[in-house]
């Protein structure tokens, strides 16, 4: 399913499409605003976002078989409610 696809959805049972396109856009700024504030974001019966900050590595360049040092990086995690997976 696409954004465009739940957009769509969204104008058929509430809104018109460019307000329910508005509606989406929102909730995601909502949640991306939540993680940057408190560092996760908790919807009930679907799921938790959490803001992770990963290790810095040392990879390998496969074609030069060189060292690479990666840095840490924040990334951002989802682990689904088991409400959702219940069908």
């Amino acid at each position: 399913m696409k954004k465009e696809d739940i957009v769509n959805k969204l104008s058929l049972s509430l809104l018109d499409k460019k307000q329910a396109a508005q509606a989406f856009e929102k909730v995601f700024e909502i949640i991306k605003e939540g993680l940057e504030r408190d560092g996760k974001v908790i919807i009930s019966n679907f799921g938790v976002f959490t803001k992770v900050r990963t290790k810095p590595v040392t990879r390998h360049n496969p074609k030069t078989l060189e060292k690479v040092d990666v840095p840490s990086k924040i990334k951002v995690r989802f682990k689904s409610s088991p409400a959702i997976l219940q069908k």
